[in-house]
């Protein structure tokens, strides 16, 4: 099994998807290696930058928060926050004069407290999706799995502190490298999520190849049988990595996994099995 990030590893740094690129994932995919998608994206943006690739395989999204069946299939697994920690959370960053705006993510909708220029273009055009009003009762109804903060500039640092401190035992909130600090489920990362669909599977820990370049790819670069990180990758992703790939705007990932699979994609081995 192969988990694929997305963002600075089989995306370019223009965001596309490259021809040498979407041979590998399907030569893969044909030769019985089932390949995932593990992403901090949600499930609408993933299926729009795969709208033109027959990809099969499950996608990892939310930062290992949801799993979906493929691109089009339905959820499998999701990793919500409860209903105390949600309540706690929305009071306290109700209060909090500190932070410009909050989102709420749930696999199939999103909520958010201020539908500005920001929201609209990082979130709502890309996704093609509109927000729904950040109001308590719709948001406890819904499965969320992830809490977004848009603190003020200044104070990221202490907002990350401050939230950490108070809801750390049930959110665990990550200083990201954009300007929103992002909360997930205490304990959930695509590591997790790796090992659900290496249990439903039924793969080892050590058939399982891992690619991807930040914060969000450490677990699984660990924990995976070869963990690989990409050249323009952070040196956290670097460290946990076993090998160190091309950068993503030369072909890296699609180069990486000829040479990993070079044997099995020359010979046709395993061709329509489930594992690999």
């Amino acid at each position: 099994m192969v988990l694929v990030d997305l963002d600075g590893t089989a995306l370019t740094t223009e965001k596309t998807i490259t021809p040498r690129t979407r041979s590998i994932l399907t030569r893969l995919e044909a030769s019985g290696v089932r390949v995932v998608i593990a992403t901090g994206r949600a499930i609408y943006s993933v299926r729009t930058l795969f709208q033109d690739v027959p990809f099969r395989g499950p996608v990892i999204a939310l930062n290992g928060a949801a799993i979906f069946s493929g691109l089009t299939g339905p959820l499998w697994h999701v990793e919500a926050i409860d209903a105390e920690a949600l309540d706690l959370a929305m009071a306290v960053l109700g209060r909090e004069r500190r932070i410009r705006n909050l989102l709420f993510e749930a696999p199939d909708a999103y909520f958010v407290s201020r539908f500005d220029d920001e929201v609209r273009t990082t979130f709502a055009d890309y996704r093609n999706l509109e927000p729904h009003p950040l109001e308590p009762e719709r948001v406890r109804r819904a499965p969320v799995t992830n809490i977004l903060v848009r603190p003020e500039e200044p104070d990221k640092e202490a907002v990350h502190a401050y939230l950490s401190a108070l809801l750390g035992a049930h959110v665990r909130f990550i200083r990201t490298t954009w300007t929103w600090l992002e909360g997930l489920k205490a304990g959930v990362t695509k590591a997790t999520a790796m090992h659900v669909l290496a249990r439903r599977f039924g793969i080892s820990p050590d058939e399982i190849v891992a690619v991807g370049d930040e914060w969000n790819d450490v677990e699984m670069l660990r924990e995976a049988g070869l963990g690989i990180a990409m050249a323009n990758g952070s040196d956290l992703a670097k460290a946990a990595a076993d090998v160190i790939a091309p950068p993503n705007d030369e072909d890296g990932l699609a180069r990486v996994l000829e040479d990993v699979f070079a044997v099995r994609l020359k010979d046709g081995a395993g061709r329509g099995t489930a594992g690999g």
